[in-house]
């Protein structure tokens, strides 16, 4: 942090010095950060980490208006935690007092036209902490771990030993199959794969059985297409014949007329 009186005035930091993050890691884990605008100006800050893909920072730059404060929420990723790893991750907030004329708009744009001798910056270093149950766990496995390699060869060869004899006598305790059991085994599968195959061979029966059904089904549906001139059924009978015909009344009258035509001829002559 620069020890200027300014800054000691501007921004207020909660926690001030160190960010704590509680285990276990195997889920993301989220910390409060807390900043605070002592002044009558608009503040504008900016927060970098030297982990940039291990956390997620919301917002990551921002304004406090006057005698204001604002919460920025750190999240750290999901990771393999080792106790006997250094940590060397680090925050730094940056801050300056908005000038007069300046767009609050776009943060981003002012920022970059921001010198940088007009910042003001803070820094903060990540501590990683387990629960006390979780951590003791670790410390006692650690511990047993460390005096098994201290005892030198004479413990490692004990516990080597210990584990073949463990694995042996696991192996002895392990049940063993009968000559009967086994044939009994495979005698059922040789069962299973005649079911198998019965039932392989009858699909491909009713699969033929199918097709025969379907090639009869074509045979009769080209069959009734090509007599179109078939009387459907419930089909309304249409007398065209009938109709082209000439009435039998009319003829007769024709003949009729004929006759007495030839009669009168015959009479007049």
């Amino acid at each position: 942090m620069n020890k200027t009186p300014q800054y000691e005035v501007a921004l207020s930091i909660e926690p001030e010095h160190e960010l704590r993050f509680i285990g276990p890691f195997i889920r993301p884990v989220v910390t409060i950060m807390t900043l605070r605008n002592n002044t009558a100006v608009t503040l504008v800050f900016k927060i970098k980490t030297t982990a940039p893909k291990r956390y997620c920072v919301r917002p990551n730059i921002g304004k406090i208006a006057p005698h204001r404060s604002t919460q920025v929420e750190i999240c750290l990723q999901p990771f393999m935690y080792d106790q006997q790893e250094k940590n060397k991750h680090k925050f730094m907030v940056q801050s300056v007092l908005a000038p007069q004329d300046a767009d609050l708009t776009d943060l981003n744009k002012l920022w970059k036209e921001l010198e940088p001798d007009q910042l003001m910056d803070a820094k903060l270093k990540c501590v990683f902490e387990m629960p006390a149950a979780e951590a003791n766990a670790e410390n006692n496995t650690g511990g047993t771990a460390g005096g098994t390699i201290g005892g030198g060869s004479s413990s490692v060869g004990a516990n080597a030993a210990t584990n073949l004899s463990i694995g042996e006598s696991l192996k002895s305790d392990a049940p063993k199959l009968s000559v009967e059991e086994q044939q009994s085994f495979k005698m059922s599968d040789a069962e299973h794969t005649e079911s198998l195959a019965a039932e392989i061979k009858d699909l491909r029966d009713l699969n033929s059985e199918l097709r025969k059904e379907n090639l009869h089904l074509k045979d009769q549906v080209s069959r009734y297409r090509s007599f179109p001139d078939t009387k459907q059924i419930n089909e309304h009978y249409a007398p065209v014949l009938a109709e082209k015909q000439i009435p039998v009344f009319y003829i007769a009258i024709a003949i009729a007329a004929a006759i007495l035509g030839l009669l009168l001829g015959k009479f007049l002559l």
